[in-house]
């Protein structure tokens, strides 16, 4: 019965776990937002030789072929672009349809799932895996607090067989429109919209467990 409840627990808090990761992931690739803030405050105009309406539609551009299937090339208006970061380009672009494919399908698992568990007043067994995977996320938030650089080349070398990532900013300027900065704070909106639903379905899957609790006294 407990390796039963066990992998019913770890399934459960996987499911609920994943579909949190590429949702958040998904909200934080299409924070245009974030960018139009960075436009003003790292002083990219001044970086780029650009105005702000030039940057907002060269990043939609990205933003639209890391996205769109039906978009084959990236092409910059402002800015001349290399072989190598074009490849880098299509590469984030398979990696960014892959989450979109595994969001589109873990929508209705998810649906299904915490249906299930919350018919069967079992949303406690996803409580664990949440504990565990946020934990070791914030341990992730306290690295790249204190090395972000560091952290960045790691998480490229886990993701990327090449080193196309590497951006000359003489063969691709756009890399200039892309500070550090404005990674680092992609990371962390990705993180804090990842905490958010993780303490969303925690916060749920505690109330029923304690209504459960004291309806059973």
């Amino acid at each position: 019965m407990m390796k039963s409840v066990s992998r019913k627990q770890w399934l459960s808090g996987l499911c609920v776990i994943l579909f949190s990761m590429s949702l958040a992931i998904f909200l934080t690739v299409n924070s245009v937002w974030l960018f139009d803030i960075n436009m003003h405050t790292e002083n990219l105009k001044t970086l780029t030789g650009l105005s702000f309406s030039q940057m907002h539609q060269e990043y939609l551009r990205i933003i639209d072929y890391l996205q769109n299937p039906f978009i084959s090339q990236l092409n910059f208006k402002c800015f001349r672009s290399s072989a190598a970061g074009l490849l880098h380009f299509r590469d984030v672009r398979h990696l960014i349809m892959l989450n979109n494919v595994v969001l589109l399908i873990l929508i209705p698992v998810m649906i299904i799932c915490w249906r299930n568990l919350w018919r069967s007043k079992l949303t406690w067994l996803i409580m664990s895996p949440i504990k565990i995977v946020v934990t070791v996320f914030i341990m992730v938030v306290a690295m790249m607090m204190v090395n972000f650089n560091q952290v960045f080349i790691w998480f490229h070398e886990l993701l990327f067989r090449n080193e196309d990532w590497i951006f000359d900013p003489d063969k691709d300027p756009v890399i200039n429109m892309l500070p550090e900065s404005l990674f680092l704070q992609l990371f962390l909106l990705f993180f804090v919209l990842f905490f958010l639903l993780a303490f969303l379905w925690y916060f749920l899957a505690k109330w029923q467990l304690k209504n459960a609790q004291n309806n059973g006294r």
